[in-house]
């Protein structure tokens, strides 16, 4: 039972000591000096532990790797690259079966092309409807100017008007019926005379002009001009005696039948006229019947009617254009989607380098996230350590100077700098360990990837 007291004796002695230790540093120690987090960080300083330097082992590592994986799984039907190859950015590496992927899109595609018709022919709709609810309000203008003079009492200057035509219209049947008296009655004595005495005026002058020039027109050797003027000088003198001796003919006869049939549907035309203008006349001064405003009325409920009709039609017309919308939305969306399942299915380059290494084969069927190709940056060397305790890593910062010797190169010595320290831990053989990577300045041994390292910071 001794070495059970002297157990608990420890444990008692060790929590009296960190106890202590603790108060000390709560209240008694001085306190550091307090810097800003923009210029102090991990990385920037280093704790001095007492020791000149710091060794870690390490490997050699390319500038950037990456062990890369599919995010869906399938089979590999197409390996693009092979060991060694390069490739840039975005480069196809292998792709799965995307037959069903490739089918999904198509048919996605196809969902997009017909919502785009069903949206172009919901808005013709909506155009149809807009220009039937224009319509409908221009009928409705329309019925209520109608309904608004059958029930408004008639302007002064409306009577005035109206009289006029209706003495217009009585004037014009006086001069019908003046008109028809002469037709019937035919020519008398005195115009009969008077036409007399035109034709023989005529005649003499064609006698005369006969006289003076036929014997021109006769003569060829006369001036082919001076006997042209003749010519046309008996030619209207001939014209003269024959419109004067039909003038003459038609007093004599008196009027046609149809002349006749003319005059008196020249009265009746005018009558009629003037009975529909007074009619006019008459509805003015007695105002309009209640069967033509009830009509009138009718007309504008009806058209009121229709405008309500066609606002619901244009309602629904532009309901229809936002649920076409929404479904052009829906089946773009369902296009991205699937053309992102599509991407999936081709694994790609990640950043410039060379395929270091290919784990699958065509045909075969993998998981997601199981490792089938490993590329990597070569343009330069890297230290990364693996054994770096947090005991150690206090001491050192980014920018500390490092020694590098290779395994694979006795009394080699390479120089270089720390340019990163992992920000997190990771259990090495049950040390906490971290990551520090350290740049060389210009390596001129041949490296491979994985020689093993041994790497010295002086921190002195």
């Amino acid at each position: 039972m001794n070495w059970k007291r002297l157990l608990i004796s420890l444990i008692i002695i060790a929590a009296l000591v960190g106890g202590g230790y603790w108060a000390y540093l709560q209240f008694l120690a001085p306190q550091p000096d307090v810097e800003t987090a923009a210029s102090v960080t991990a990385n920037t300083i280093a704790i001095n532990t007492g020791v000149d330097t710091v060794s870690a082992e390490g490997q050699v590592v390319p500038l950037a790797h990456a062990t890369l994986s599919l995010q869906i799984g399938g089979q590999i039907v197409d390996i693009l690259v092979a060991a060694g190859d390069s490739v840039q950015p975005g480069d196809p590496l292998l792709r799965l079966d995307a037959r069903d992927q490739e089918i999904m899109l198509q048919q996605a595609e196809t969902a997009v092309l017909q919502a785009q018709a069903n949206r172009t022919t919901a808005q013709a709709g909506l155009s149809a409807a807009q220009v039937g609810l224009d319509a409908a309000n221009v009928a409705v203008a329309a019925a209520e100017a109608e309904l608004a003079l059958l029930t408004a009492d008639p302007t002064a200057e409306q009577v005035a008007l109206q009289e006029a035509l209706v003495n217009a219209a009585a004037a014009g049947i006086q001069l019908a019926s003046g008109n028809q008296a002469l037709v019937l009655e035919g020519a008398n004595a005195a115009e009969i005379g008077v036409a007399q005495a035109e034709l023989a005026a005529a005649q003499a002058q064609l006698f005369a002009v006969r006289l003076t020039n036929e014997p021109l027109t006769q003569n060829e050797n006369a001036d082919a001009e001076d006997r042209e003027q003749a010519q046309l000088r008996l030619n209207a003198a001939i014209a003269s005696v024959t419109a004067a001796q039909a003038r003459l003919d038609e007093l004599q006869a008196g009027a046609t039948g149809a002349e006749q049939t003319a005059a008196y549907g020249a009265v009746g035309a005018a009558t009629g006229q003037r009975d529909a203008v007074q009619a006019q006349f008459d509805l003015l001064l007695a105002g309009q019947r209640p069967e033509a405003v009830a009509v009138a009325q009718a007309k504008v409920d009806q058209a009121n009617r229709t405008v309500a009709e066609a606002e619901l039609r244009v309602t629904q017309a532009e309901t229809a254009v936002n649920q076409a919308e929404d479904a052009v939305t829906a089946a773009e969306t369902a296009v991205t989607a699937a053309q992102s399942a599509l991407d999936k299915m081709t694994l790609t380059a990640p950043f410039a380098g060379i395929v270091a290494n290919v784990s699958v084969e065509e045909g075969e069927v993998v998981s997601s996230g199981f490792p089938v190709i490993t590329m990597a940056d070569f343009g330069e060397w890297r230290i990364e350590t693996t054994d770096l305790t947090e005991l150690n890593v206090v001491a050192v910062k980014l920018g500390d100077a490092v020694d590098v010797s290779i395994d694979a190169f006795p009394g080699e010595t390479l120089r270089g700098e720390i340019v990163d320290i992992a920000p997190t831990s990771t259990l090495t053989r049950g040390d906490v360990t971290y990551r520090v990577t350290i740049a060389l300045d210009e390596p001129d041994l041949p490296l491979r990837w994985g020689m093993t390292a041994f790497v010295t910071v002086d921190v002195d």
